[in-house]
């Protein structure tokens, strides 16, 4: 069964270093900087880690065919 706590920081963990490869400054200080900021323990304390988020969003409007649209 998925534990929904250890997917979300897997998730989360995955993000920030995505974030910190993706976006490397040629300035050590500032990189350091960023590090500092994007740990998963400090992130732990901003709402990127909170929730269960539910979505109650309705479903798209079904709009024409494909047929009916190559027609118009």
């Amino acid at each position: 069964m998925l534990n929904p706590i250890t997917y979300t920081e897997q998730v989360v963990g995955d993000f920030l270093r995505y974030q910190l490869s993706t976006y490397a400054f040629a300035d050590a200080g500032l990189y350091q900087q960023m590090r500092a900021l994007l740990n998963l323990e400090q992130t732990r304390n901003t709402p990127l880690m909170k929730g269960p988020f539910i979505s109650l969003s309705r479903t798209f409007q079904q709009g024409a065919s494909l047929e009916q649209l190559v027609k118009d």
